[in-house]
């Protein structure tokens, strides 16, 4: 056995470090992924110990020979096949934790070179992940030990190194603490008010040492925007804080979060759901496959409401509300929807209606049951025909159930959708009582500029429609002027379809 961890890589350490189960979840996800070259170097890793290769030894054991060529191959591929190790930071971020007893006995058996050396290895893949509880540990174990043989000099340094982990530990909860407060406020116009502060508090860390505290900090803030006010991503800092954001999880995919945290999952709903990204375009697509992907990998959301599964049905029913609104009143309209988008509809107005079902949920996810049923009556209005009251009428019995509670980012979904059901219906007056419903609703409120456009629309139209007063296509005028860029084609398609007089 070496006596030392300083001269192994990463990977050695990483695999060395890896109990049984941990080793095996991670090898098996290599090889479900066919990541033939990866597992081809983890397995010569685990096969050695507890000794271990030369980084030449090993890479000859993978490649077969150690030129130039070959060497870069090789470092690439170290590096490469610990990010891979993502898949233990997101189900086991305490996968290190298992090596803290086992390093108490090496000590008490008297195998101080053996404790050494895994403590070495500890030391750095608990750094070098941010796994601030088990770094603390070690430094702990390090820092006492370092006293005891009378390395004062190292112990001091080691203490404060520990001084430095537990602040950075301390930091994250605080600023996990001041996100939560800020998720949790349902005032709209103190979210609003916050967001300055917020942004003020958030800046601080931008560029702190820590890519876990630096991580969390950008997404905190994101997410803060996301719940006061969703316009303001389409704004250039927004956005490049986005990207940021992204590049720092895509470098540092092996960092540790607290157990049950999904950082990349809830920000990939918020940009798939936000103006940011087109679901119809083939960045849409893409993003939403990689992150049904991702979600389906997280493990512990076998044991609670899939919250994944909620975000991939709203996604779906935003892209499908959005590309089939204005066709919903045709008498043609099922000829319209394409095969494969009329399956979708199905099958999740089928799977929101299980979810509904299930009684044990109701306690615990009262947020999340308001939102499945304002999908299931979105999913209804969308499968037109008969569907169409079926889900006004859910929707109205809804708003009805949770009067005195704040709907959040729902409120111009559900009128919107309650305005396309009733338009698509012919009822024009429940149109008119439904918009100044919502006028009354979201007064001091943010709104999504699309829908809000779209709710405006539908009513000009309907009144036009109903009255056929001059006022209302001078109205649809002026909303599209006041619109950004180019008229959504949705409107221009409703106008054109019903021969309504406006210059666009």
């Amino acid at each position: 056995m070496v006596k030392t961890a300083s001269g192994l890589l990463t990977i050695q350490k990483f695999i060395y470090l890896l109990d049984d189960f941990h080793y095996y979840e991670f090898s098996n996800y290599l090889s479900l992924i066919n990541a033939s070259l990866p597992l081809r170097l983890t397995e010569a890793i685990r096969n050695k110990l507890p000794d271990f290769d030369t980084s030449q030894d090993l890479c000859k054991k993978v490649y077969g020979g150690f030129d130039k060529s070959h060497q870069q191959n090789f470092n690439q591929l170290t590096s490469y096949t610990f990010k891979h190790s993502a898949v233990l930071a997101q189900n086991y971020p305490g996968y290190l934790h298992g090596k803290i007893p086992a390093l108490e006995r090496l000590v008490n058996e008297g195998k101080r070179d053996e404790s050494n050396v895994m403590a070495d290895a500890l030391l750095d893949m608990a750094e070098r992940i941010e796994d601030f509880q088990c770094h603390a540990m070690v430094l702990k174990f390090l820092s006492q030990q370092a006293f005891l043989v009378k390395d004062t000099t190292a112990a001091f340094k080691l203490s404060a190194r520990l001084e430095e982990c537990i602040a950075n530990e301390k930091l994250f909860t605080e600023l996990q603490t001041t996100f939560r407060n800020a998720e949790h406020v349902v005032d709209y116009a103190k979210a609003r008010e916050s967001l300055k502060g917020l942004k003020q508090y958030y800046q601080t860390f931008k560029d702190h040492p820590s890519s876990v505290i630096r991580i969390f900090s950008q997404f905190a803030y994101i997410s803060s925007i996301y719940s006061a006010d969703i316009g303001l991503f389409a704004q250039p800092d927004v956005e490049a804080l986005i990207r940021l954001l992204e590049k720092d999880l895509a470098n540092y995919p092996y960092v540790v979060f607290p157990f049950l945290t999904d950082i990349e999952g809830n920000f990939g709903f918020l940009k798939l759901n936000s103006p940011l990204v087109k679901l119809n375009s083939k960045e849409g697509e893409k993003e939403y496959e990689d992150l049904t992907e991702h979600y389906n990998s997280v493990k512990f959301w076998r044991s609670y409401l899939s919250f994944w599964q909620l975000h991939l049905i709203a996604i779906q029913v935003t892209r499908l509300l959005t590309a089939y609104h204005y066709q919903i009143h045709r008498s043609d309209y099922r000829k319209l929807i394409s095969a494969n988008d009329w399956r979708w509809v199905k099958s999740l107005i089928e799977k929101c209606d299980e979810l509904l079902n299930i009684k044990t949920f109701i306690q615990h996810y009262e947020y999340e049951i308001r939102s499945l049923k304002m999908m299931y009556g979105a999913l209804l209005i969308i499968a037109g025909g008969n569907n169409i009251k079926k889900g006004v009428a859910e929707l109205e019995s809804l708003l009805i159930a949770y009067q005195q509670v704040n709907m959040r980012g729902s409120t111009d979904s559900v009128y919107l959708c309650l305005m396309v059901g009733y338009f698509s219906l012919k009822n024009y007056e429940m149109c008119a009582k439904t918009f100044r419903r919502y006028t009354k609703v979201i007064k001091d409120k943010p709104v999504f500029e699309g829908n809000d456009s779209k709710i405006h629309a539908y009513y000009y139209l309907s009144q036009w429609l109903a009255t056929n007063s001059k006022q209302y296509p001078t109205k649809m005028g002026l909303l599209l002027k006041r619109l950004k860029g180019a008229p959504p084609e949705s409107i221009v398609e409703l106008m054109q379809h019903f021969e309504m007089p406006v210059a666009i």
